[in-house]
Formats: structure tokens, sequence, C-alpha cells
């Protein structure tokens, strides 16, 4: 026996069973107010050590601060049945102290801690101590953090007047000088916006600049929360660092502040943030506009642009997401929890009403049910889609420097993002595999003959189209060219890119002095001609030679006066002309059969897909097709209008060649679909995928045919 095992022998947990058995007490500085939330008086508890904020109602907080770690529990139970003039029993209260021991509530000193940790068994502590780790889990990675309390209570007295009302009407006014700047140059600050948070083409310094920038715009954030939690007199025991996805995040502990504060001040605080960060916008745009291009000043301004304006507003703002525009919502509607109140709600009543599991729904009044059922979709949605962006983001910073390998990164953070969504599904498939598991094989086993039948009607059934699919770029169906028939300085543009023309309306005038100085002289040697063939016929002398020299200079100057009508280009047909920066041409030569500018009728669109020669048993003329243009929603219906009767080259921006490395190429034959009526914002060049079907087969006559083709091809 060794000695540790001689003590606890000796001493058997003497300290374990008096903390077990110890009457608990709140801890001392706590920090409370009553409020009332949704007609209800609502107690507040922040406890400084812990960092966590409770609800309380009123009756349970008069019942919590009777416990002061002396009073037994029989004294509590009569204290408190004194001060109610209700009666309330030694278990009723231990029953409460267990229920708020288990949420955490109740103050623990550290040997406390650390005697109730050796008493929890080994799988509970290796659980406490990964939590602890904080880089257990890498979608939140947490650093040491920091008091500012006392910088805080330094500087508050010195910055109160960013609260009185003639400095938010500076700022308003601020803001709206910057707002006019942004709206004047919106066509080139819409686009850099988008450039700005594109990271296909962002280098390695790009980004170590962003990141730097990011970080003080984040701390600016964060600094200002911390500031208008003091401004509500509570205190801020915590602001760190962390990384959210490894991209870098501030968080501040202003939980005081919204257990001191009034609605209006808890509004102030979750504002705050958004309002320092449009400060910081305020100034960088007119530093910006009234610097110089291509300094260092006007640059660095442009880039805190970028950080602190439109976008930043939309993504703080935002109320599906627990953001700043999250918790003002929540205060201006007066619910706490929205988002877990919501999600809670709706995943219970499909559980139960859907699944048929035996889930309780938690009690909604009835006008806010459609309301949490809306907003539990939204937000769900929106999470999703932001959690997709954080991996394409990874993928597009990836490809800057492996496109081959970029994908690994992509899919990495994807697995990470969702790991604990899909442990969420993988446990709901579980449940709903328990819970249905009898049923579902005590009605097969009852009815093995109609389950027979269902299958063997599914495999006889034609129910299922051949198809084949293809990438695709619409284009107009009929499109002309209009070139130059003569040499010549374009002149005059009449037109400019999606401009509406109709048959034989001017395009460009073109300009060729010798030309036209020819067509002039050809004109009036035959106006001569034509005057001594008359002269000729009046006095009967070499009226023949007269009249065949006038003959010829009528060819040679309708011919040049055809020429010189060539300078004016038509249109040949009605249409959209879709050549773009067309007066950029102007004053420029042009060849002759030089290519001008290109109409187009988009009334009627085409799409062209290249389909294998394996794939072609299953394509007729006239077969029905559908067809889904990228970005967009919905379908569009088609036909098979023409299929080539012999191999074509495929598009190389449709089809990849390199999956057929090693491979015999195969030979692709094109399908037109043609969309008479396209509608929906369709324009030439859109992009998308096309699918055409072939007859209704069973799974049977799939399986049939696909043995036919395998034979047909390698058994001969």
């Amino acid at each position: 026996m060794n000695l540790t095992r001689a003590l606890n022998v000796a001493l058997p947990d003497i300290p374990a069973r008096e903390i077990l058995h110890r009457v608990p007490r709140i801890e001392p500085g706590v920090t409370f107010r009553e409020h009332v939330e949704d007609g209800e008086r609502i107690v507040r508890v922040y406890f400084p050590s812990t960092g966590l904020m409770y609800r309380l109602s009123w009756g349970q907080w008069n019942l919590a601060r009777l416990f002061d770690g002396k009073r037994s529990y029989a004294a509590i139970a009569e204290l408190y049945s004194r001060e109610t003039g209700q009666s309330y029993d030694e278990q009723a209260v231990y029953e409460f102290a267990s229920d708020l021991q288990s949420a955490g509530f109740w103050y623990r000193t550290e040997q406390e801690k650390n005697v109730l940790l050796l008493l929890q068994s080994k799988e509970e502590r290796k659980k406490q101590l990964k939590a602890k780790n904080p880089f257990s889990d890498l979608s939140m990675i947490t650093f040491p953090a920091f008091n500012p309390d006392g910088f805080l209570n330094w500087l508050y007295p010195r910055t109160r007047f960013l609260y009185t009302r003639w400095f938010t009407v500076l700022t308003l006014l601020a803001f709206a000088f910057s707002l006019a700047i942004t709206l004047s140059h919106w066509s080139e600050i819409g686009r850099d916006t988008v450039e700005f948070y594109n990271f296909t083409d962002k280098t390695a310094a790009d980004i170590a600049v962003l990141y730097v920038l990011g970080i003080f715009v984040v701390a600016v954030h964060e600094f200002a929360h911390a500031h208008a939690c003091k401004h509500a007199g509570g205190r801020v025991p915590a602001m760190g660092f962390a990384l959210i996805f490894l991209t870098p995040a501030f968080y501040t502990d202003t939980t005081e502040g919204a257990v001191m504060g009034d609605r209006s001040e808890r509004l102030v605080i979750s504002l705050a943030g958004i309002w320092a960060e449009l400060m910081v916008c305020s100034i960088a745009t007119p530093v910006w506009w009234l610097t110089a291009p291509d300094t260092m000043v006007h640059e660095g301004a442009y880039f805190m642009m970028m950080l602190t304006g439109i976008v930043s507003l939309i993504v703080n703002w935002n109320p599906l997401m627990k953001l700043d525009g999250y918790y003002m919502l929540c205060e201006i509607i007066g619910i706490a929890e929205l988002k877990e109140d919501a999600t809670a709600y709706l995943s219970a009543w499909v559980k139960r009403r859907v699944w048929r599991l035996p889930v309780e729904i938690p009690y909604v009044p009835r006008r806010r049910r459609p309301f949490y059922a809306a907003y539990a979709l939204l937000s769900g949605a929106y999470s999703y889609l932001v959690l997709t962006v954080v991996a394409r983001f990874a993928g597009n910073v990836s490809r800057n420097f492996s496109p081959e390998w970029a994908f690994l990164p992509e899919y990495g953070i994807a697995l990470l993002v969702f790991k604990s969504r899909i442990r969420l599904l993988v446990n709901f498939m579980k449940l709903v595999y328990l819970d249905k598991k009898d049923r579902v094989r005590a009605w097969f086993a009852s009815r093995p003959v109609l389950l027979a039948a269902v299958l063997l009607l599914l495999c006889l059934l034609p129910l299922w189209h051949q198809s084949t699919s293809g990438r695709f770029v619409l284009e107009p169906v009929g499109r002309s060219i209009v070139r130059a028939a003569v040499p010549g300085v374009v002149a005059e543009i009449f037109v400019e890119e999606g401009s509406v023309v109709a048959a034989g309306e001017p395009i460009a005038q073109l300009r060729n002095l010798p030309l036209e100085s020819e067509a002039a002289r050809a004109r009036a040697r035959l106006e001569m001609a034509s005057s001594r063939a008359i002269s000729a016929e009046l006095r009967h002398q070499n009226y023949g030679a007269a009249l065949h020299e006038r003959e010829r200079l009528l060819v040679e100057s309708r011919e040049l006066a055809l020429q010189a009508e060539d300078l004016l280009l038509r249109s040949p047909r009605s249409g959209v002309v879709l050549t773009p920066h067309l007066r950029d041409r102007a004053g420029s030569y042009l060849r002759e059969g030089s290519e001008v500018a290109e109409v187009a009728d988009l009334a009627a669109l085409r799409a062209r897909i290249y389909v294998s020669e394996y794939d072609m048993y299953k394509v007729r003329q006239g077969a029905p097709a559908k067809l889904h243009v990228d970005g967009t929603v919905g379908k569009w219906a088609s036909r098979a209008a023409a299929v080539t009767p012999l191999a074509a080259e495929s598009d190389p921006s449709l089809i990849d060649p390199t999956k057929f490395k090693g491979l015999r190429p195969p030979r692709f034959y094109a399908v037109d679909l043609p969309l008479s009526d396209p509608g929906g914002g369709l324009k030439p060049g859109m992009t998308g995928t096309a699918r055409v079907y072939g007859e209704r087969r069973s799974l049977l006559g799939f399986a049939i045919e696909g043995l036919r083709v395998v034979l047909g091809r390698k058994i001969w």
C-alpha cells in the first residue's frame, strides 16, 4: 500500500463530504438590478468571479439572496415563509438550491473547486481540462484577457462628452457628409468594395495589411462597447483577443453594464461599436477625398473606408446573427434570448409534429409563434450561409498560393466549421432510428408480400427519364457583324453599347477623302461626257465614240458612288448593339473588312451544349430540356432544335479537357436549345447547365440498357 492509499484510508474524504453537505452561498460583491421584461419583474444578477449573468424572477431572487453559507435549509425556509406569508418547507428550499447548483449559480472558493474536481470521474476531468485549453477548438481560439477597468475609470470622466447631445448631432452631420461623398463616388467605391472583400487576387502582403487594419478596427469597436458599459455604471473586468475561424476578433465583458443599465443604456452599449466604426469612417472618407491619389495617406484612408463602411455596417446591423444588431433587436422587442428560444421552439415543433418524436414543445404565446418560426428559419439559413462563406474565404486565399491544392484548406475549414452541425445531425438521426425502428420492423414483417410487390412495381414502371447534361453559354440566335466594306477613318459613331437599332439604321460614318474625291471627279467627268454626247448627236459628228465614253464613265461613277455609300455603316438587322466602348473607336483607321460593331436580336437566345458520343443515344431532335442559369432562381424549358450530324470541336470554356487524360478523348456533338422568350433578365454570355431528357425508362430498363451499351462497345 503506497502513501496516497494509506492517507485515503486514514483520512476518508472529510473535506469532500463537508463541501458536499455545506449550504451554498451567493458570491460576495455580486451585482444585481431589477428590470421589467415582458411585463414581469426580472432581476439580473452578475457574478464577477465567473463573468456570468443570470435572470431570476423577483421571487427566486428573494429566496436566493438568503443563502449566505451559514443559514441551514430549514432556517432559510422559515425566514422566507415569514417574508412571503406562504409556507415553504426545507425540501422545497433544498430542491431550489440544487437547481441553481446545476446552473453554476453558487459561489465556490478555489479550494472548494479543487476538491470537487477530485470527486469527478476521470472522463469529466478530461472534458473540463480540454474546455480550458484555448487551442482545443480552432473555431474559437481565445488568448489571455486583461482588465481594462482601471484605465476606463481614468478615461471616462475625460471623455464623457461623447454621450452629450451636441456631440451626437456633430457626429450625425459627419456621417451625412461621408455618406454624400460615398454616394457621389459610388461607381468607384461599390466596385472596389466587392474587389476588396474578394480574396482571389490578394497577395500575402495584402492579407497581412488587412489583418493589421482589421485588428485595429475591431479593437476600436470593442473598446467602444467597454466605454459605453462604463457610462451605464458597470465594470469591465475583461477584454481580450481571439481568433474566430482564424479571423482576428476582440471580446469585451460588458455583462455588468447589461445588469446595471436600463433598456436605453443597454441599447447604447450595443450600438457603441457600430457608432465608433462609423466615426472612423467619417474621418477616413474626407481624408481619402481630399488627399492626392497614390499617396500612403490616401491609400490608408481608403482601406479604412473599406473596413468600416457599408459592408461592416450591414454585417453588424444584421439581426440574424448574434452581433450588435441582434442584441439591439432583443432589447427593442424585450426578448433576451431570441435566437435560442426561437430555435428551440421550431426544432421541438418539427421533431414533435413532423417526426412524431416524444419531445416536449416549449410554451410560446400564440402571437409570437409565427415570428419565432420565421426568425429561426431565416437566422439558421443565414448562419449556414456565413459558415459557407468562411470556408470559401479560406479557399480563395489558398488559391493565390497553390490553386491545385486549395481544396484541402477549404474542405478542412468546412469540416471544422460544420463539425458540430454534423454531430447534431448524426445524433438526431440516431434518435429517429431508435424511436422508429421497432415500428418499421413490425410494419415490414407484417407486409412482406406488399413490400415485394411495391419493389417490383418500382423496377418495372417507366418513371425515370434518360438524360444527359452539359454546360452552356447563352448566345443570341440572330446576330450580325457590321464590317467596314471600304477602308476609312471613323468620323462619327451614332450608337453605343446597349442601343436598340432598327434594320438599316446608321451605326457609324467613315471618311475616305481619296475615295470621296474620286467619286466627285467621276461625277464631273460623267456630266462632261454627257454634254459632249449631246453635242455630237446634234452635229452628227463622232456620236458613237462620245456615247461609248459616257457609258464607261457612268459605270465608273456608279461603282464609286456605291463605295462612297458604304462609308455610312448601317445595321443589317433589328436588335441591340453588343459591342462595348464603341465610341472609343472614333478617329481610328479601319481597314477593309474590319469589324466595327455586333448587333444581335435578344428576343431569342440559344444555349449550345456538347454531348459526347457515348451519350448521343439519349438525345433526339425535339427532346425536352431544362436550363438553369448560374446565379438565378428557377429553370427555363426548351427543346433540342438541332443536333449536328458531324462531330464538332468542344468549346474549351465549357468542357475541361484535363479530365480525359489517359483516355481517348470522346467526340462531341453540338445540341442547340433555343429560348424563344427568355425573360427573367437573361443576357448573352450567361453560363449555366442544361439537361436534355430522353425516353422514360424503368429501373430494370436502365439496367438492361446499360448492359447492352457495355456489351455493344466492348464485345462485337
